[in-house]
């Protein structure tokens, strides 16, 4: 990603953390729109050179490291951004007492998805925690492992939905790009899957059922957060 669009949407997703939720809306929604956009220009420039004898951009192996109580959820959450990014791969892992993300693809495709996590990351502790105030009183007669599990159940919900509108929002920039960027897109992805499978990987356990009603809840505030398609001047 060039210096100068990184510094635009790093500024545009600092300002989002640190604004009203209406104003932050808009923000990283165009953030977003910039990274995807920005993501088929360098896939299309990559094929061209390829086309001509150059070499491809080079596929990078990238490790994001969550803590916490919430660890779990924040790195389904990343995996989520990632798979609706559509060119990178998540894999799980394990490093100390950390929860291990790595993020598979084109450099500058790697790069904007650790960009979007990150900032969702926080977004989806601010919602959880917006949630918790108001929904708590709910709960007087649960013990706290119910209560943390409904809690989690929101940030494991707000990830899907935030991934449910990165894909509508994937597919509309797609539509917009011309006939041929689905097809150029499909092979970039294909060079990811092909470094994947030499790789030695294996299949994450999966994990117990969230609870219903938070993770619901959580997926609405997802679709909400700051990754749709309105564009605003930066």
């Amino acid at each position: 990603m060039s210096d100068r669009k990184l510094d635009l949407i790093m500024k545009l997703l600092a300002k989002a953390e640190s604004t009203t939720p209406q104003e932050a809306e808009a923000l990283t929604e165009h953030a977003e729109r910039l990274m995807l956009k920005y993501g088929i220009e360098r896939a299309r420039l990559d094929a061209r050179r390829a086309l001509h004898g150059g070499a491809h951009e080079e596929i990078v192996r990238e490790l994001m490291l969550f803590s916490g109580s919430y660890a779990r959820d924040i790195r389904e959450l990343g995996a989520g951004v990632a798979v609706a990014l559509g060119t990178v791969r998540p894999l799980f892992g394990a490093s100390g007492g950390d929860c291990a993300l790595y993020l598979v693809g084109c450099a500058s495709d790697v790069s904007q998805a650790r960009i979007l996590i990150a900032s969702l990351q926080v977004q989806s502790m601010v919602a959880m925690r917006h949630w918790w105030t108001a929904e708590r009183d709910r709960y007087p007669w649960f013990d706290d492992t119910v209560r943390r599990r409904a809690r989690s159940g929101f940030v494991r919900g707000f990830g899907v939905g935030a991934a449910d509108r990165i894909r509508e929002s994937r597919a509309a920039v797609i539509e917009e790009s011309g006939t041929g960027t689905e097809i150029m897109l499909a092979s970039r992805r294909e060079r990811v899957d092909d470094a994947v499978r030499a790789m030695n990987t294996r299949r994450a356990r999966s994990r117990d059922g969230a609870d219903p009603g938070s993770f619901l809840r959580g997926r609405s505030s997802g679709r909400e957060a700051n990754v749709g398609g309105r564009p605003v001047a930066p």
